[in-house]
């Protein structure tokens, strides 16, 4: 039971085109190599490997064109990818119902999945702008994934507000085949947003979408309330009635349905979530169950 308790959750993936490299790996790949995807015959003096010869081919091509030679069998070889985790380390992900110890525990689940499964794992973090001291190159050493998530809870405080890093963050992702987890609350501009889908396009991307619950701790009478800007750490006091709140709400919601019309426009499927994102999630995700 403890064993079970102890265990790193973990899910399943797969990646939806066809990868080309060299290296061995589990996604289907476009290079002829050791694979379990038949891809066709070859002359075995073009490719000798009579491990793989396969005589009832042989003599069918040889009755049809009066030839003499072997065939041997080609596959195609699998490929690895890499998974990429933008983690966005603004301000706003610090309050609340989300954390950066939320953000760190996705990063692991990402990167114990990504390596285990024989892929590469990369971490890019941002917030005003580019967080150098959380960034982490495409690797495959099993030690990243702790290391990576203690990035992120060892993060200072963001500088200044804003998310502006998120483009730089996108220019750093320079791999040929990647999965690419956005996670933020993506309480920003939109249009910041946008420009960094068209910069991933080339990519699969999955954004993880944080929903703030701060609206619904509001009192529901009126009175006197303190407020705290997230981005800005300004304070202030406001008289809070329920159309206030009403509205407060309905502002969110606007904002998460132009999101989401966002995505669609660039064929992004998001996961939104109010707390941990565990590895069922992801996997019913990938199944397209959710």
């Amino acid at each position: 039971m403890s064993e079970n308790k102890n265990r790193q959750d973990e899910f399943s993936y797969r990646y939806p085109h066809k990868v080309y490299g060299s290296l061995p790996g589990v996604h289907h790949g476009k290079s002829l190599g050791t694979g379990d995807s038949f891809a066709g015959f070859s002359d075995l003096f073009d490719y000798p490997d009579p491990r793989r010869l396969d005589l009832r081919a042989s003599i069918r091509d040889n009755m049809a064109t009066g030839n003499d030679n072997y065939l041997v069998k080609r596959y195609q070889q699998r490929s690895p990818i890499t998974l990429w985790m933008m983690a966005d380390l603004s301000r706003s992900m610090a309050i609340s119902n989300v954390n950066h110890e939320q953000l760190a525990n996705l990063t692991q689940l990402v990167a114990h999945s990504a390596i285990g499964l024989g892929d590469r794992f990369a971490l890019a973090g941002f917030d005003s702008g580019l967080r150098h001291d959380v960034y982490m190159m495409p690797t495959r050493q099993r030690s990243m994934p702790i290391i990576a998530a203690d990035m992120i809870r060892d993060a200072e405080v963001a500088p200044a507000a804003g998310v502006d890093g998120l483009i730089h963050a996108a220019n750093m992702i320079t791999s040929k085949h990647a999965i690419v987890f956005l996670a933020s609350d993506f309480c920003c501009d939109l249009d910041t947003v946008d420009k960094a889908l068209r910069q991933l396009s080339r990519y699969t991307v999955v954004p993880i979408v944080w929903k703030h619950d701060d609206v619904n701790h509001l009192p529901s009478h009126a009175g006197w309330t303190e407020m705290c800007d997230s981005e800005t750490g300004e304070r202030r006091s406001i008289w809070m009635r329920p159309s206030i709140k009403k509205r407060w709400k309905q502002t969110m919601d606007d904002h998460f349905e132009q999101l989401t019309n966002c995505f669609m426009r660039h064929r992004v499927r998001p996961l939104f979530t109010d707390g941990d994102v565990t590895g069922e999630q992801l996997t019913d995700y990938f199944l397209g169950r959710k």
